[in-house]
């Protein structure tokens, strides 16, 4: 769906920001989400075409809207903090997504950032496991099951209240949701394989991005969930589709997992000065912390 086709009426409040952002907005189908936005984010997402490696572990971008008035209307970024981001909605798909944000780097801040600002998120990365593991958990959504009350919403303190040697015990806390041992366990692997490839891809390209994000989403009920991997299993027995056949059955078909990178309002391409070794360490514990649970 084009930014273009949006209209006001048809926004409401998106309710599965794992680290609780302010403004975000959904479609009434929830397949997109409406967020704010600087020009250097909307100007990274149109560059990343030339970069497809990295592009493949973004959400899709739709382009821009412009919130200002009653209608908005797809519009050029501007400076006026009304200009809004359209993307994918990675939750789209999944009856109870259990989502969670795993924000990147140990270095939080950009070269653009005035004084006061490095110095207050450098205290907060010294203060958790942003220093130590260079990642800290932003927040988390966890399905629980009705009888549960529901789900377990965790805010950004949660994530701030662990250390290099217990942060493990978050990630459990994520893969806790009404869901059988066998599926966590696949859930885990694959979730292993793909932080993995996000590794191998960053340690071959020039980037740089600060205060960006992993996010994990899996489906948290275990009906719906075998119910998914039952459909992958008789999918992959069908002969692979052509480029021009109808997606609609793709869209229909409900997800098991999802891991893509976000937020990138602070982040370019830096041809020349080699791997983001910044977001790195944070993806490498991530990857050690996943390969623990598969053990």
């Amino acid at each position: 769906m084009a930014a273009s086709g949006l209209k006001a009426s048809d926004l409401q409040a998106f309710n599965f920001a794992a680290a609780g952002h302010d403004g975000v907005l959904s479609d009434e189908s929830g397949a997109l989400v409406i967020k704010p936005c600087t020009a250097r984010e909307v100007a990274f997402y149109t560059s990343a075409s030339e970069h497809p490696k990295f592009q493949k572990w973004m959400p899709t971008f739709f382009g821009t809207l412009e919130l200002s008035g009653s209608e908005p209307a797809a519009g050029p970024v501007t400076s006026n903090r009304n200009t809004s981001i359209v993307l994918q909605s990675l939750t789209y798909g999944f009856c109870k997504p259990c989502v969670m944000d795993i924000k990147l780097g140990a270095q939080l801040w950009d070269d653009e950032a005035p004084q006061e600002k490095r110095d207050r998120l450098d205290a907060v990365s010294n203060a958790t496991t942003s220093s130590s593991l260079g990642l800290r958990i932003a927040g988390m959504k966890v399905w629980k099951g009705e009888a549960a009350g529901g789900y377990k919403v965790f805010d950004k303190h949660y994530g701030r209240t662990f250390t290099a040697e217990n942060c493990s015990q978050a990630i459990e806390e994520y893969l806790s949701a009404d869901i059988s041992e066998e599926q966590k366990k696949l859930i885990v692997g694959r979730f292993l394989r793909k932080v993995t490839e996000v590794r191998e891809m960053l340690e071959e390209q020039e980037s740089r991005m600060y205060s960006a994000s992993f996010l994990f989403v899996y489906e948290g009920d275990r009906e719906v969930l075998g119910t998914a991997l039952e459909e992958e299993e008789e999918n992959a027995k069908k002969p692979p589709k052509g480029e021009d056949d109808d997606s609609e059955e793709d869209e229909k078909a409900k997800k098991v997992e999802e891991l893509k990178l976000i937020d990138f309002a602070h982040a370019n391409w830096t041809p020349g000065k080699g791997p983001d070794e910044n977001a790195l360490q944070g993806v490498r514990s991530t990857e050690r912390l996943l390969a623990e649970l598969v053990k």
